[in-house]
């Protein structure tokens, strides 16, 4: 297990802002990172969870609790036995308690021979689940790929893109609770909604998930998957700094629409700016502070119910003080 102090966060964001994490923690296993959680538990320690960094903008200053990594250190995709469709505990260390399905989850796929389950640690990158299904010829995670985080961050916001949520393929998730105790609980118990889950409200932290794929035509998938990437190349900001798409999409509306017709477009301050090439992502020039992103996501909100009447969420989560 890694210990670092004063760890600059800019370094572990897709921001590329952020002061510095009083005391880092990079567990290197999962029984390091349960024993570090009840020992966080016990002491009574404030602590944060942190992945890949994306939609998350930690202040300048940085913050004075605990910053526990869950990163390529926890990185690992298995694919399951059969058995484990039917409802009997998998022999494979990486499941753990997972290996144990709960009634009522998913049981018509117990029969299915198309349906293929994987495990995935929750450090494992999306984009590595996507090219790793898709070498199995699995499909149903094409669109899902390209989204720049791990399992665990994914499952936690239920992550989605072009019409797929992590909900349409997750079965069971392995969790960790405050106190450090491992619990498995089943997709209908996660209360998976547009961006949300009940997991950040228990105070859960992801250690692990099972997914159900299909098997497809390895063609047709390296085709979706090339596609979706290409989308991506051609509407998003991908050479900035940013968080992704900065606001939860309105009912009815595009978050980037909005900010468009609201007149936006390349508006800046400091070194952030609403991206020129797609409103819905406020990106870092290179010169930015966590204050001027923190600022322009203030005011663009401001500006877009002025004139358009509709009240943005923004989908980055805040960290410290602004």
């Amino acid at each position: 297990m890694k210990v670092l102090k004063n760890e600059l966060l800019k370094q572990h964001t897709s921001f590329r802002v952020g002061g510095p994490a009083k005391v880092y923690v990079v567990p290197e296993s999962i029984e390091e990172l349960e024993k570090l959680i009840h020992f966080l538990y016990e002491e009574k320690l404030p602590y944060d969870i942190i992945g890949n960094g994306t939609n998350l903008l930690v202040s300048d200053a940085g913050v004075d609790h605990v910053v526990v990594e869950i990163g390529r250190a926890l990185e690992e995709i298995t694919l399951l036995p059969s058995s484990h469709a039917s409802g009997e505990a998998s022999s494979l260390r990486a499941c753990g308690p997972a290996g144990i399905r709960k009634e009522g989850c998913a049981s018509s796929e117990a029969s299915d021979e198309n349906v293929v389950k994987l495990h995935a640690s929750a450090g494992t990158l999306l984009s590595r689940v996507a090219r790793f299904a898709a070498a199995q010829e699995l499909s149903g995670m094409e669109a899902l790929g390209g989204i720049p985080g791990t399992i665990g961050g994914a499952v936690t916001m239920n992550a989605g893109a072009y019409g797929t949520e992590m909900k349409d393929v997750l079965r069971e998730v392995e969790v960790l609770t405050r106190e450090g105790e491992r619990r498995m609980l089943s997709v209908e118990e996660l209360g998976l909604g547009y961006r949300q889950s009940i997991i950040p409200e228990k105070g859960y932290i992801v250690v692990a998930a099972t997914l159900a794929l299909k098997k497809g035509d390895p063609a047709e998938i390296e085709a979706r998957m090339a596609d979706y990437q290409q989308r991506r190349r051609d509407k998003q900001p991908l050479d900035k700094a940013s968080a992704g798409s900065t606001f939860k999409r309105p009912e009815g509306y595009f978050a980037g629409k909005l900010i468009e017709d609201t007149g936006l477009r390349g508006f800046r301050h400091g070194g952030a700016q609403v991206s020129e090439k797609h409103c819905g992502f406020i990106v870092n020039d290179g010169t930015a502070r966590a204050e001027d992103i923190y600022w322009l996501i203030g005011e663009v909100r401001k500006r877009v119910l002025l004139e358009q009447h509709v009240e943005l969420t923004p989908e980055v989560k805040l960290w410290g003080e602004f």
